[in-house]
C-alpha cells in the first residue's frame, strides 16, 4: 500500500502592503477622499468585519473594497477602532448639579498592538513591481490625514485578523 503525503511547503503567504492611516474622519469621508485623490473606487461592503470578544461583545469594523482589474490590485480600507456604549454611571455631588450622569464606553481594536492607528489600507497585489512609497506619499498629501506609513505586517502578533475571506 502506497503512502500519500501532502507537502505544505508550497503554500506561501499572501503578498500585500499594509498602510497605517492616522486621521479623525469617519470612514465614509476617508473613503471619499481616497477615491478623489488616488482615483480609486472604494465602496462599502455589505458585510463589515465582525469580531466576537470574550465577554460576548461584538465589534463591527467598517470595510471598503476596490478591485482594480487593470493593475491586478485589491484595495481594502478598514477601521481599527470600535467603541460601544456599555452603560452609564450616576454620580451624586454637592452643589448646583446634584446628579451627574457619565457614560461608559469600551474600545476594541482590530490590531491591538497598533492602538494609535485609526485606519488601515491593505493593498493586495499580484504584480512584483508594485511600490507603496508613491501611494503613501499621495495619502499623506491629503490635508485631513495626519500621517500615513507602511507597516511590516509579518511582524504583527494579530496578523490573522487581516484575513477577511
Amino acid at each position: 500500500m502506497a503512502i500519500q503525503r501532502l507537502v505544505i511547503d508550497s503554500i506561501t503567504d499572501d503578498d500585500y502592503e499594509l498602510i497605517a492611516i492616522h486621521c479623525s474622519l469617519p470612514s465614509y469621508r476617508l473613503a471619499f477622499l481616497l477615491n478623489k485623490s488616488l482615483n480609486l473606487k472604494l465602496f462599502r461592503k455589505k458585510e463589515d468585519i465582525n469580531f466576537n470578544y470574550n465577554n460576548d461583545l461584538i465589534a463591527n469594523f467598517p470595510l471598503y473594497q476596490y478591485d482594480d482589474h487593470f493593475k491586478y490590485n485589491t484595495y481594502n480600507l478598514f477601521g481599527n477602532k470600535f467603541q460601544i456604549h456599555t452603560g452609564s454611571k450616576s454620580h451624586l455631588s454637592e452643589g448646583l448639579f446634584t446628579n451627574i450622569v457619565s457614560d461608559i464606553y469600551a474600545t476594541k481594536y482590530l490590531i491591538p498592538e497598533l492602538k494609535n492607528v485609526d485606519y488601515f489600507l491593505k493593498v493586495e497585489t499580484e504584480s512584483s513591481n508594485f511600490s507603496s512609497t508613491s501611494l503613501v506619499t499621495n495619502i499623506a498629501a491629503i490635508s485631513q490625514i495626519i500621517t500615513a506609513y507602511t507597516i511590516e505586517w509579518s511582524t504583527l502578533k494579530s496578523k490573522n485578523n487581516l484575513i477577511f475571506e
